[in-house]
């Protein structure tokens, strides 16, 4: 498994990639992240719910709040933070847009 050094921004998707709802799902150093497209904007969250590893990037989006589709626990895209138990959260990756080209920030390993 490839690990990136923290710091760098590292090409993971083409906007291409994603789908009707603006949506995709990647892999970066053994995590899957979903990327979303919210408002105009590209977030990219951890794709596994810390309740019961639901796939986040298949919830339903209300805003900026995006509810697991096991249990509906709700997560800011933003930040992370489950809205209904702030210290929960997942983790979240900062977002740039190069050309066609997604790219995220591996700020931490």
């Amino acid at each position: 498994m490839e690990r990136h050094p923290p710091g760098l921004f590292i090409p993971v998707a083409r906007l291409s990639d994603l789908d009707a709802r603006g949506r995709t799902v990647v892999q970066v150093d053994g995590r899957a992240v979903a990327i979303l497209r919210v408002a105009g904007a590209l977030y990219a969250v951890e794709d596994a719910c810390p309740h019961r590893e639901g796939p986040l990037s298949e919830g339903d989006l209300d805003g900026f709040i995006l509810h697991c589709p096991l249990h509906a626990w709700p997560f800011d895209v933003r930040s992370g933070i489950c809205s209904s138990t702030p210290d929960v959260r997942v983790r979240t990756w900062p977002v740039r847009v190069l050309g066609e080209e997604i790219q995220l920030k591996v700020d931490r390993i």
